[in-house]
């Protein structure tokens, strides 16, 4: 084509859209503000462009555009069955079903290094995680596993170094070359003092532990990524996209100051990093997030004097904890979609997907298939992963990477002149502003200022069809304890001392020889500090709570909280507020019925009676008469409702007419709807 579709109508200017858009007022903003004081306008122009090409090119500094340049990520699944042979059998059908690599999640018995025989070995077997301690266990995990073609990558916690070791240990009684072995330790010290509030050593310690297990790890494994600045139990307490950003790059200048003082240069040390961020349900946020981490960090190892080619480290993505729940569990298939598509398009080297009901239990073979199809059909039939950086040369995408990363690198400066990451862990600035950003994020669902599909609004009350699976994690303590009680002590001593030189090397030797992960931890000499651990920040948390306490009164009374909706007037005079208000009072568990269109009020009284309600809500119709509405109002009180509700109407209307309350949008969604659960008998 060589004439524009749009030739036959007269240009528009940015101004005569805006009069359109906005109606003539004024004070309407043509802007939509986001988190992190971001704002994305309504409508972006060439006026609106940064440069000619911001991002530049793939696999070139700044590395916007990514490192895979049209090529797959890697899908990465991630097991967290307690059960050994389960967990190895999942492992197994994951790699057979599509995914390429994955993660082993340590319990949490395991990353914190309790012994068998102490409660805390009881309380933590099982708990999040595999149930790992010896070289046995994880050979038996990763059995069938060719070590050399899938990389496996760990999450253990404080317990990186012995999880290290038994993955190189396995390695080696495997015979796998040590060029061959393909791996990510994933040594995240802040990160695992982040997430549990202690490890048995101090954050410089844990910090220059894993710069001397990355030395080594450089050294003798040229496929393996020794450290890992994983950002989701920042993300699950409630940090924002740019204090995620500022946190990984915080996290990740720490780990160059660690790696510099054992003798790695910074080059060599990014090669070393493996990034892993929390993944969220905004589509283009999170596309742009992941393009801004790649631009943030070259310009981190930029001030460092690394080459251009250089200035990369391996970029992850895990779906969002926060997001997902066990209310509904379903929509979570929805979520995690979206989040996949987006760090897919934003260019992440590797993604892992959670399955939709994880949050209910141990997730079934369902959620496990669906977790990886995701990903099969994003890259395999949207074509998504055969496409470099779709996002680049859009004005709003390049705006709100751009936006992202200048919000990030104050937040990141913010950080430095404190001290740095170590001291905002240690002061316990960290946990308040992400505590505090979590206070807010909960304000907004809960006045629906962010809404949240099937928690505070569209709600699905009564059984949901899944079938959560729980494993017995105290048959498993038990049985582990007097299995590992029983095996002889093993001499860890080489572990210990200021010498951290061949650190791995020794440690895989102990492990050879049977040593546990409790006693290699102990072993190596710390000085354990305790500091004040992230705590999860749910989004869906209060409406979880709200929905809890209602599913305990059915089943303690087996009476379900129910309410009675008086609709006025014809269908499409209240359909609209009567569905709002379904919607609304289902998101606290109580069910609603609704009177649909009956004659008049006396009808709408007899039907409330003969339903045996006790509370009522009145939608008041488009066209009602504030005179009826306080005759249905005042009848209603005759026949024993003890609280009438009054929707789609003003506090005004409401006062005239005698209701006890007004709801609407705005109003605080915990305060009413416990109100109401109350009201109804429920404690």
């Amino acid at each position: 084509m060589t004439e524009s579709l749009a030739s036959d109508f007269e240009p528009v200017t940015y101004e005569q859209w805006v009069e359109k858009a906005t109606g003539g007022e004024a004070e309407v903003e043509t802007v939509t503000r986001l988190e992190d004081g971001i704002e994305a306008k309504w409508l972006y122009t060439s006026e609106d462009a940064l440069a000619p090409d911001p991002a530049g090119l793939p696999r070139e500094f700044p590395f916007v555009r990514g490192n895979r340049a049209g090529r797959p990520w890697q899908v990465r699944q991630e097991c967290a069955r307690p059960d050994r042979p389960k967990a190895n059998s999942e492992i197994l059908e994951d790699l057979m079903g599509g995914a390429t690599e994955v993660t082993v999640a340590f319990d949490l018995a395991a990353r914190t290094g309790a012994t068998p025989g102490e409660p805390e070995f009881a309380a933590g077997r099982g708990q999040g995680g595999i149930a790992i301690s010896t070289l046995d266990d994880l050979s038996q995990v990763l059995e069938g596993v060719f070590l050399d073609i899938a990389r496996v990558a760990l999450d253990a916690g404080a317990s990186f170094l012995p999880a290290s070791a038994l993955l190189a240990a396995l390695w080696k009684e495997n015979g796998i070359a040590p060029g061959d072995a393909l791996g990510s330790f994933r040594a995240d010290p802040l990160g695992a003092i982040a997430r549990e509030g202690t490890a048995p050593w101090s954050p410089e310690e844990g910090l220059a532990l894993a710069a001397a297990l990355a030395v080594e790890t450089g050294r003798e494994y040229p496929n393996v990524r020794s450290l890992g600045v994983d950002t989701t139990p920042y993300a699950d307490a409630g940090a924002t996209a740019a204090w995620e950003l500022a946190i990984a790059i915080a996290t990740g200048a720490e780990h160059l100051r660690a790696c510099s003082e054992a003798g790695l240069d910074p080059g060599t040390a990014a090669s070393q990093i493996e990034f892993t961020l929390s993944i969220g349900p905004d589509q283009f946020l999170e596309m742009s997030k992941f393009r801004a981490i790649r631009r943030l960090w070259s310009r981190v190892l930029e001030e460092c004097g690394v080459e251009p080619d250089r200035r990369s480290s391996a970029t992850y993505g895990k779906t969002s904890g926060r997001m997902t729940t066990w209310i509904d569990p379903w929509v979570n298939m929805l979520r995690v979609t979206t989040a996949t598509f987006a760090a897919g398009a934003g260019g992440a080297d590797g993604i892992t997907v959670t399955p939709f009901d994880r949050p209910i239990g141990e997730p079934g073979p369902l959620g496990r298939r669906i977790a990886r199809n995701t990903q099969t059909v994003v890259q395999d039939e949207a074509f998504i992963g055969r496409i470099a950086d779709p996002l680049a040369g859009s004005w709003y995408g390049e705006s709100l990477t751009d936006q992202l990363a200048e919000a990030a690198w104050e937040r990141f400066r913010e950080i430095e002149r404190g001290g740095g990451q170590v001291e905002a862990l240690k002061s316990g600035a960290i946990a308040a502003t992400v505590a505090d950003l979590a206070d807010r994020r909960e304000e907004d669902l809960l006045h629906r200022r962010q809404i949240m599909t099937g928690v505070n609004e569209f709600p699905l009350l009564g059984n949901d069809g899944t079938e959560p699976e729980v494993f017995d994690t105290v048959k498993l303590a038990r049985l582990d304890a007097d299995r590992l009680t029983e095996r002889p002590p093993v001499d860890c001593s080489s572990l210990a001392g200021e010498d951290l030189d061949g650190i791995l090397e020794r440690a895989v030797s102990v492990t050879t020889a049977g040593a546990r992960i409790d006693e290699m931890t102990y072993a190596i000499d710390g000085s354990p500090e305790d500091l004040e651990a992230l705590t999860p920040r749910p989004d869906a948390a209060p409406f979880e709570v709200l929905r809890k306490t209602a599913l305990d009164h059915t089943a303690k009374t087996g009476e379900t909280p129910r309410m009675f909706l008086a609709c006025m007037g014809p269908i499409a005079s209240h359909v609209q507020v009567a569905n709002w208000a379904k919607n609304f009072f289902e998101c606290g568990g109580i069910e609603t019925i609704q009177s649909g269109a009956l004659a008049g009020n006396a009808e709408q009284v007899e039907a409330f009676k003969a339903g045996g309600f006790t509370v009522a809500a009145v939608c008041v119709g488009r066209d009602s008469e504030s005179s009826e509405v306080a005759d249905l109002v005042a009848k209603l009180r005759e026949a024993g409702a003890s609280w009438i509700y009054l929707a789609g109407a003003d506090a005004d209307t409401a006062e005239a007419a005698g209701a006890d309350e007004v709801v609407g949008n705005g109003v605080d969604m915990m305060v009413t709807l416990a109100g109401a659960l109350g009201k109804l008998g429920v404690k």
